[in-house]
């Protein structure tokens, strides 16, 4: 009898040192689950805290690439500030965003490290603009016409004013005008068909005065301008005359000037050769 009474007693201490380690178990549960939603809560605190300071802004909007567009006017089409958030900025979704103008080529958006945001744009390449059916559209060296709003009508400035062309003669032009560097075509303020001349039909009005005469395939000779217009010296604004096939080009009396009789060539032109 009493050797039952010592097995019943000693179950009922095992019974209740289980029940003991097992409340001790779910204790240390529970104080472990706490810790850890408390330091969740308190890293989510100071995620918010800090999302919601100044400290999460973008810090500084880089743009590179642009020439007709302001810096201005691109971060206005990235929609970026320095309130938007730099965590939030999506790269890809910036690049469509400045992309829909129609100025724009292609662009890559960057997130570099302190919070900067760099831009890179690449733009269309305007040769000049034109009047069509009543409008001004701006031209690129693809042909492609670009209107004339409040936006970009500020690049008239830019750019020469083309007309008096066919379609088949504006879109040579055109491309051959793509080859000329953006500070030359800044340098031409008209570009106009001079059909009075058979192989030299085309007269460009440049911003310092000067009167260039040349084809459509000689737009490229334009590069070496500022290099011809200094080896020559006069008082007086001059018309230039380029050669697309030799590259050589000279001086004369503006077509408008000349005698009836036809003057020859050595007897009044000075002549440069361009080398290539």
């Amino acid at each position: 009898m009493l050797e039952e009474k010592e097995k019943i007693i000693s179950k009922n201490i095992l019974l209740n040192l289980r029940r003991n380690k097992k409340e001790t178990t779910a204790y240390e549960k529970a104080k472990v689950l706490w810790c850890i939603v408390a330091v969740f809560l308190s890293l989510l605190l100071i995620g918010l805290i800090y999302f919601l300071s100044d400290a999460s802004n973008i810090y500084h909007i880089d743009v590179e690439g642009n020439k007709y567009l302001s810096t201005q006017n691109i971060i206005e089409e990235s929609k970026l500030t320095k309130n938007s958030k730099y965590i939030l900025t999506i790269p890809f979704v910036v690049e469509n965003r400045i992309k829909d103008n129609p100025l724009v080529e292609d662009c890559k958006v960057t997130l570099n490290d302190k919070r900067l945001v760099q831009i890179e744009v690449v733009e269309k390449k305007i040769v000049g603009y034109i009047l069509e059916n009543g409008l001004y559209e701006l031209v690129t060296g693809n042909n492609e016409k670009i209107s004339l709003n409040n936006d970009n009508l500020y690049l008239i400035g830019s750019v020469p004013l083309i007309e008096g062309f066919s379609e088949e003669d504006l879109i040579t032009l055109e491309r051959h005008l793509d080859k000329c560097d953006y500070s030359i075509i800044n340098q031409i303020s008209e570009i106009h068909s001079y059909p009075d001349l058979k192989f030299q039909n085309v007269e460009l009005v440049m911003a310092d005065g000067n009167y260039i005469f040349t084809s459509v395939f000689g737009m490229e000779i334009l590069n070496k301008y500022f290099d011809i217009e200094s080896s020559y010296i006069s008082d007086r604004k001059q018309c230039y005359y380029f050669e697309d096939i030799s590259g050589n080009a000279y001086t004369s009396a503006c077509p408008w000037e000349k005698v009836e009789e036809e003057v020859q060539p050595e007897d009044t032109e000075e002549e440069t050769v361009v080398e290539e």
